[in-house]
C-alpha cells in the first residue's frame, strides 16, 4: 500500500461517478484492503480536486467500517502474509489486530521460505547451466557439483520447514 501513496487513488471519471452516487462502496473497498481511512480520504480528496468533487466523509466511513471488519480476519491476515506483505493491523478494531498479525506472520514465513527455495532453484539451475560448458576444467566442474549439492541440501532443509509451516493451522483465538 505504501508504494501507491504517490499515485492517484481515483481517476477523474471515478471521482465524477462517486460524486453522483455514494462514497460508501469506495470506503468499503478501502477498509477491506486495509487502508488507513484518513490517509486514503486525503488521497481521494486530492485525486478528485480537479473535478471539484469532495468525498462524503460520513458515508465513506460507514463503508470503511464495514470493509475493515472483513480485512481484520485471521484468514485475511494469512492471505496478506502469503502475498509477502506485512499488512496494516493498526486499522483493526479491538483485539482483531493481534490475530491478524499472528496470521500475517505465519503467511510471511511461508512466503519467505518459498522465496528462498525459488532462489536456491535458480542458483542450482545456473550452476547446472555452467556445467554444460565443455571448456571447464576438472576442478571447476568439481566445485560446481559441490555447490549444487550444498544448495540441494539447503533446499531440502527449507522444504522441510515449509511443510511444517504449511501444516500449522490459522490462529483463530
Amino acid at each position: 500500500m505504501a508504494g501507491l501513496v504517490g499515485c492517484a487513488s481515483m481517476t477523474k471519471e471515478q471521482c465524477l461517478e462517486a460524486g453522483s452516487t455514494s462514497w460508501e462502496n469506495i470506503g468499503w473497498v478501502d477498509g477491506r484492503d486495509g487502508w488507513d481511512p484518513e490517509q486514503r480520504l486525503a488521497m481521494h480528496r486530492e485525486a478528485c480536486q480537479e473535478v471539484r468533487i469532495l468525498p462524503d466523509r460520513k458515508t465513506y466511513m460507514r463503508g470503511w467500517h464495514n470493509g475493515v471488519i472483513e480485512y481484520c480476519t485471521p484468514d485475511r491476515g494469512y492471505e496478506v502474509g502469503l502475498s509477502g506483505s506485512s499488512g496494516n493491523s493498526r486499522v483493526c478494531p479491538g483485539d482483531s489486530g493481534y490475530l491478524f498479525d499472528e496470521n500475517v506472520e505465519l503467511g510471511l514465513q511461508i512466503y519467505n521460505l518459498r522465496s528462498e527455495i525459488a532462489q536456491l532453484e535458480s542458483e542450482i539451475s545456473s550452476y547446472e547451466q555452467r556445467l554444460t560448458d565443455k571448456k571447464l576444467d576438472r576442478e571447476t566442474k568439481r566445485d560446481l557439483h559441490t555447490m549444487i549439492r550444498n544448495r540441494d541440501t539447503e533446499q531440502s532443509h527449507l522444504r522441510m520447514l515449509l511443510n511444517e509451516a504449511l501444516a500449522r493451522p490459522i490462529i483463530r483465538n
